[in-house]
């Protein structure tokens, strides 16, 4: 049997190469209007809420229409503080892709934010990931089946078996 698996020297960059440097971010402090008009253009599915320009939590737009149909506060009082409902899990810039394969894997999750001393610097996904590898395809190879390392097995969960179709 043969698997498509990634080449190790894909699986050891640093998080710093594959990441999304566009994050839609807003300050805690932002209301709920200021929110949707600061994420109109630039949405990836979380948003990430920073006190003083670190991290500290996440929330989606499915949150802010719950908070929208759920509040009798006006849009203008409802502030991000309130809205954040997941702690914000972080890779740093120099883990590699495979470290945050791990991370996500343990957490259910499908995306991370990436730090440099406790700062945001980007946004990694997996289908950031996948977008990347289709560019450059170089990096999937074929070996034979053998223990699959948690990078391989995202590969088969995000293109399936057989040929790629990239």
């Amino acid at each position: 049997m043969v698997n498509r698996v990634l080449d190790p020297e894909f699986c050891q960059l640093p998080c710093r190469v594959l990441m999304d440097k566009t994050v839609p971010t807003v300050d805690i402090y932002q209301n709920l209007v200021e929110v949707v008009n600061a994420v109109r253009e630039n949405y990836h599915g979380d948003i990430i809420a920073l006190e003083n320009g670190n991290p500290i939590g996440s929330f989606n737009m499915f949150d802010v229409l719950k908070w929208l149909a759920e509040s009798d506060l006006p849009r203008e009082e409802i502030k991000v503080e309130n809205m954040i409902c997941t702690p914000v899990i972080t890779v740093k810039t120099d883990n590699t892709i495979e470290e945050a394969f791990d991370i996500m894997a343990k957490f259910n999750i499908n995306s991370l934010a990436v730090t440099e001393g406790g700062k945001l610097k980007g946004y990694i996904t997996e289908k950031g990931v996948k977008d990347w590898m289709s560019m450059y395809p170089h990096y999937l190879r074929y070996v034979q089946a053998s223990k699959q390392s948690k990078c391989s097995e995202l590969i088969e969960e995000l293109f399936g078996s057989g040929s790629p179709s990239i």
